[in-house]
């Protein structure tokens, strides 16, 4: 077992729970680089699909610093080798993360992972080494939709990165509530920082989800 520590950067819905993750940090708070890329991490639970209790992450927000006793790294999948197993209700808040460090963990890479579209099809998920990505986009906006087999309107991040347009579901939930009591509130929010994931497999695709939405302002 190894004591770990990472900046929270998602603590989003998921089918079973929460899907929480972050970039490690070391003993003084810095972020850890791995092949030159920060270094995520994602306690996972035994749960089908991973997913941690909500009632042992409810707690913890974007930004906190956080700390847990690990117990080993479990993905058998290329594209989640960020996930660790951990000791349950061992998740603490042990100081916060400073926004002006967040340019310096953003990824670089061109491509989210590895295409333009929504999602990656299942017979290309294992060409992906990563899961989980931090950006800064140049333009957003929050658009509410409605589809026919959800009786409840779905949020969806609009945004522009590396010039490619996109347009995903979020999946952050204190950013939804904020949105749904009052969706004027985006309107003063001139820059984001986005948390992204890669979803569970659904109809042999893997949808890329907003797992995180950090105001810049």
């Amino acid at each position: 077992m190894a004591i770990k520590r990472f900046v929270c950067l998602a603590n989003s819905f998921k089918e079973g729970g929460r899907c929480l993750a972050g970039i490690e940090l070391d003993n003084e708070n810095k972020p850890v680089f791995e092949r030159n890329r920060p270094k995520w991490l994602r306690p996972v639970s035994n749960n089908e699909h991973g997913a941690v209790e909500t009632a042992l992450a409810a707690h913890l927000n974007i930004l906190d610093i956080v700390e847990f006793d690990m117990l080993d790294f479990t993905s058998l999948n290329t594209y989640q080798n960020e996930n660790v197993s951990f000791v349950p209700g061992s998740l603490r808040v042990i100081g916060q993360f400073q926004k002006s460090d967040l340019e310096q963990i953003c990824d670089d890479r061109f491509l989210l992972f590895g295409n333009r579209g929504k999602a990656i099809h299942k017979d290309k998920i294992n060409s992906l080494d990563h899961s989980l990505l931090l950006i800064k986009p140049k333009e957003f906006e929050v658009v509410e939709r409605r589809y026919d087999d959800n009786e409840y309107p779905q949020q969806r991040l609009l945004f522009k990165f590396n010039e490619i347009n996109y347009d995903l579901p979020i999946t952050d939930p204190v950013f939804l509530r904020k949105f749904q009591a009052d969706p004027s509130f985006v309107q003063d929010i001139e820059q984001i920082y986005v948390s992204m994931s890669v979803g569970v497999i659904h109809n042999d695709w893997y949808n890329k989800l907003v797992a995180g939405i950090i105001s810049a302002d």
